[in-house]
């Protein structure tokens, strides 16, 4: 079946997760197969991008299945052509796609029932596709992250953007964000210090923070800690049983663990864009998980996830609400991050220079000079 993603089992038949939480391998692959027949054929035949629709369309109804399946550990909730009711808002605090470029992953969920909206730099012409409910939660908007806002702010004049302000709980999607995506567990810790919000990144091509391109340094076998876990994952068939591994197939499974790290990370700019993002993570505080999404003819293939845990809706006698924390600042938490901040832009000048550079890119792209994600050539090796 064309598009459908092949995802890696661990030894419990699914993603298994240290919070608890078990993905079914089967399910997210049954929920795919359901979102390609529903969408895939209609969003192909009006497709209006230049590119194919085979990589745009199919990589991200396979986002959309896992990420499904993630809520549904997560909050409890199903999507409404399951249950033919709305996905309850008081379990689903809704979604941000800080990336959405063509809209499509942003689309499904929407008609899935999950509340949501997506950003991107500049509008694309698969937006015009969408029905009138969806095209108003796609909102064209350069992300400017706190830090640089309180160095240049009067620069900003005139352009779209956006900071960090999201509503507590919201989950971030940092879907091939590239500029966005070392930002992203910081971006979602400003949004609300006490309570840092949970995300999952599909990271892609590697930037600075001042959004330069970047090549972070290999990463180091990571040996874990408390709030880190490694998916542990095989390429079983679904009922258990070992799939058959010979002739090339072989070979190029030996060559691929070889390129990677004790850890399950490739020695290539992928790969250490991927640690360096859970690094940061981790040093803001995030419990941070790996997980494998081998997604069919893709490079992203790896997602890092910050505090995705199931969530118990029935509030403790004395607790403040998440809303009530959000309304105090974690200074000591902001305090960190500003020193994250000015240490990954020491290599671009300081913050103020970064910012500069930053604004200088998010005005070329308002201004038609758009990065085109479909046609990346960024290197991966």
């Amino acid at each position: 079946m064309t598009g459908v993603p092949t995802l890696n089992a661990s030894s419990h038949g699914g993603f298994r997760k240290n919070n608890g939480i078990i993905l079914s391998l089967q399910a997210v692959q049954n929920t795919a197969a359901r979102l390609e027949a529903t969408y895939a054929t209609d969003l192909c035949r009006d497709w209006p991008e230049q590119t194919p629709p085979s990589k745009d369309v199919f990589e991200n109804l396979a986002i959309a299945a896992y990420l499904i399946e993630l809520w549904r550990n997560m909050y409890g909730v199903n999507p409404v052509t399951e249950d033919s009711r709305e996905v309850k808002p008081v379990l689903f605090p809704g979604f941000v796609d800080i990336a959405c470029g063509t809209g499509v992953l942003v689309y499904v969920l929407l008609m899935e029932g999950y509340r949501g909206r997506g950003y991107d730099a500049q509008s694309r012409k698969s937006w015009d596709i969408f029905p009138k409910r969806v095209r108003e939660q796609l909102m064209e908007r350069v992300y400017v992250p706190k830090p640089f806002m309180d160095c240049v702010d009067v620069e900003i004049l005139g352009m779209r953007t956006y900071t960090e302000d999201f509503s507590p709980n919201t989950f971030i999607i940092s879907n091939h964000a590239d500029e966005l995506t070392v930002w992203t567990p910081l971006m979602a810790a400003l949004a609300c210090p006490a309570s840092p919000l949970p995300f999952l990144a599909i990271p892609c091509c590697s930037h600075s923070l001042s959004g330069r391109r970047h090549r972070y340094p290999a990463p180091k076998d990571y040996n874990g800690d408390a709030k880190t876990e490694k998916m542990e994952t095989r390429s079983d068939g679904l009922d258990g049983t070992s799939q058959p591994a010979s002739g090339d197939l072989r070979a190029l499974r030996a060559a691929k663990a070889k390129e990677k790290t004790a850890d399950g990370i490739p020695h290539s700019r992928y790969g250490s864009l991927t640690e360096k993002t859970a690094e940061i993570a981790r040093e803001v505080g995030y419990r941070v998980e790996r997980t494998s999404l081998e997604i069919h003819n893709s490079t992203r293939n790896l997602g890092i996830m910050g505090n995705c845990q199931t969530i118990t809706q029935t509030p403790v006698v004395g607790c403040p609400s998440v809303e009530q924390a959000c309304e105090f600042e974690d200074r000591d938490l902001v305090q960190k991050i500003c020193d994250i901040v000015e240490r990954e832009c020491s290599m671009d000048g300081g913050v103020e220079a970064a910012a500069r550079i930053w604004i200088g890119h998010a005005r070329n792209l308002q201004r038609g000079q758009i990065h085109d994600h479909s046609q990346d050539t960024c290197q991966h090796t």
